[in-house]
């Protein structure tokens, strides 16, 4: 064998040693079981047709989705709270638009320039201690701005107010929306507090309803659909719009279509996921991981990626001693494995084996 040719070997030979040894730390994938876009659709007013139209579609295609609901007396919520116990007990999320809905624009009642900082600290707070008494929650709540509206209180006042706002939301929320927008969410740029949407909705046929999912699609980020009536009601679309986007959603499973708070879960989960190697030799490797955010609200799973080193052509997981289902694939000519990980797991291990 020639010196170039012995030389060659040794290289590569050290090379899958030195990959062995210290293989690639694993990673969260942009959306769980590495979809490729996500989607959320929010129903804002607690209004009847979407109890009486949306839970029968949701139902139907084995989705779910986020109400904005408001507290107050006269509403919905109230007069058909078993309807809505039935939603969030099915996996829906049922989130804050307050107690009464003031709102900013001129002849609105109740209305918000007349607000002052105690009075929109209570719609917040006591609309947050309505639901979760209601429904006995203690995973934390999002909230959608009445309006979209992030201030309140005469002209003048507006700056200090909008600070004072997100300030009470975020005291009693871990995230919130906004109805403003025109685009996908870049989750690598999320601001929790003030989540845009997608567009207005209003009166749009099924073929421009669909078709507000091509550019989620397109960037694989994260598209939030909002929703008055349905099929009723006001600010309202068909039902039949809304049916068609919820069996298009069925159908394409690599669209991660969840709550609005469980994407923001995901995506801050993520984020803030700490990874380290502890220990490793020729068929296991072990890391450590950090979850340094509220267990009690950021409780979601997280899918991470691993690169098996060479050699290793199948993998046993476990999770803190526990045996966790994996699958192995192969992307660019290189073996990865998907793994789901419970939050607040601290001990991963790889070992090189057959798959059981």
């Amino acid at each position: 064998m020639s010196e170039f040719s012995v030389g060659s070997l040794l290289v590569i030979v050290l090379a899958v040693v030195a990959e062995a040894q210290n293989p690639v730390l694993p990673r969260p994938t942009l959306w769980p079981q590495d979809r490729t876009a996500a989607i959320s659709l929010t129903f804002d007013d607690a209004l009847a047709s979407q109890l009486d139209n949306v839970g029968p579609i949701l139902r139907k295609h084995h989705l779910v989705g986020t109400f904005y609901v408001i507290t107050g007396p006269t509403s919905t919520w109230l007069k058909r709270l078993r309807g809505w116990r039935r939603l969030a007990a099915e996996g829906n999320e049922i989130g804050s638009h307050s107690v009464h809905h003031p709102c900013m624009i001129p002849g609105f009642k109740p209305n918000s320039q007349d607000y002052s900082p105690e009075m929109m600290k209570a719609e917040v707070q006591q609309s947050a201690r309505a639901i979760m008494a209601a429904l006995g929650t203690h995973r934390g709540l999002t909230f959608a701005y009445p309006c979209g509206d992030e201030t309140f209180g005469p002209p003048w006042d507006e700056a200090r107010n909008q600070a004072r706002y997100l300030s009470d939301v975020a005291e009693f929320y871990f995230a919130a929306r906004i109805d403003k927008g025109g685009s996908p969410v870049n989750p690598a740029e999320l601001s929790p507090l003030t989540v845009h949407i997608l567009n207005r909705t209003v009166g749009l046929d099924p073929p421009h309803l669909l078709a507000m999912t091509e550019p989620v699609l397109r960037t694989h980020y994260w598209g939030v659909f909002v929703f008055h009536g349905v099929g009723g009601d006001y600010l309202s679309v068909s039902a039949e719009a809304v049916d068609k986007l919820a069996s298009y959603l069925q159908q394409h499973s690599e669209v991660w279509c969840a709550t609005f708070g469980d994407v923001v879960r995901y995506i801050q989960e993520r984020k803030a996921l700490e990874i380290r190697a502890t220990g490793l030799d020729g068929r296991r490797v072990q890391y450590k991981l950090s979850w340094p955010m509220d267990p009690s609200v950021y409780d979601l799973p997280l899918t991470l990626k691993w690169e098996l080193p060479r050699g290793w052509t199948s993998c046993q997981v476990e999770g803190d001693r526990h045996a966790l289902v994996s699958r192995v694939l192969t992307e660019s000519d290189r073996r990865v494995l998907l793994v789901d990980v419970a939050a607040q797991t601290q001990l991963l291990q790889f070992e090189a084996g057959s798959s059981k």
